[in-house]
């Protein structure tokens, strides 16, 4: 790859890309422009049609078993945005399993069993090589401009290892897959034209405004070993690191390790102190928000900013050895 020049999966992406690299402090690990891009280019994949039917049929197996509302809130869910956001998820499973395939010659099966929902909760892999892993793997997906690794208080006690990729699924995409293997012209058009419900020339009209379905760009943005914080993971007020920004009223934080609960302000007063030790000024009565989140479910999160995450090759090489 040439230069500072962008993946060429990534053409159209480049601010939403470049976005969750700068906000999540990922670039800060890099000496240069130019060597964040040539890792780039290493650590992206691109998901097909195939791997985006994959993602749609297991998200509309587990889709209806999850909660219609958001843990702690009232706010329903519908069965709709379920299903996509579950795509979404599904789709970094298969792109971290490609990833692995295309630069380890690693073959990972991943587990998507038709089983109760707890099954899962240990590793998103479910044999390495033929074999059981010797690691449990949890893979965690966000948008290209998400920067945290986001995990339910409850599950890191469940897995070693959390993986977090960044897939490029635009609000588009759902709809251009939908299009791409003609359930819309095939179905609902042709189920609107025998019901006499539109003619040919409006049917045609909203099938050119529907966009053509595109290769899915994802890469994976690092990892967070267990074992780097066996003894600091045994208390749930632990906070392991934390920087951000003062703004008016509050703080903002973009780099942080370390267990969450929006609920118990111990955390907030953790996070102030904190800061303080580091020769920030803050006042008591600044609240505290995490970049671009603008409300967790209320309940016990494990967090991880991107800038945190170890992402170097030879790391990866490390950790495929063991897994």
């Amino acid at each position: 790859m040439n230069e500072g020049v962008l993946p060429e999966a990534f053409r159209g992406f480049e601010e939403e890309l470049c976005d969750g690299a700068v906000r999540g402090l990922d670039v800060d690990q890099f000496a240069s422009h130019d060597e964040w891009v040539r890792w780039l280019g290493w650590a992206s994949v691109e998901l097909d049609e195939d791997d985006y039917l994959r993602a749609t049929l297991y998200g509309l197996h587990l889709a209806p078993r999850l909660a219609g509302t958001d843990y702690g809130t009232a706010r329903q869910r519908d069965l709709g945005q379920l299903w996509t956001d579950t795509i979404r998820g599904f789709l970094g499973e298969i792109a971290f399993a490609k990833w692995l395939r295309e630069k380890f010659g690693l073959a990972v099966e991943l587990d998507y069993r038709l089983g109760p929902l707890e099954q899962f909760l240990p590793s998103d892999i479910r044999r390495v090589g033929g074999r059981e892993p010797r690691l449990r793997v949890s893979i965690k997906s966000t948008k290209l401009s998400g920067i945290w690794l986001d995990v339910p208080g409850a599950q890191i006690e469940h897995s070693d290892v959390f993986v977090l990729v960044r897939v490029g699924v635009t609000r588009e995409h759902f709809l251009a897959f939908l299009k791409k293997i003609s359930v819309i012209r095939d179905k609902l058009m042709k189920e609107a034209l025998e019901r006499r419900l539109l003619s040919e020339e409006e049917l045609e009209k909203i099938w050119k405004s529907v966009p053509e379905f595109k290769s899915v760009p994802a890469y994976v943005a690092g990892f967070l070993d267990k074992a780097d914080y066996a003894d600091r993971l045994k208390d749930r007020y632990s906070i392991i690191e934390a920087d951000g920004e003062v703004k008016q009223k509050r703080v903002v934080i973009n780099r942080y390790l370390g267990f969450w609960h929006p609920g118990e302000i111990a955390y907030e007063r953790t996070i102030r102190d904190l800061l303080r030790s580091r020769g920030m000024s803050l006042r008591d009565d600044m609240g505290v928000e995490f970049e671009g989140i603008r409300e967790f479910t209320r309940t016990l999160h494990f967090i991880a900013s991107s800038g945190v995450l170890k992402k170097r090759r030879e790391d990866w090489r490390r950790l495929v050895q063991r897994l």
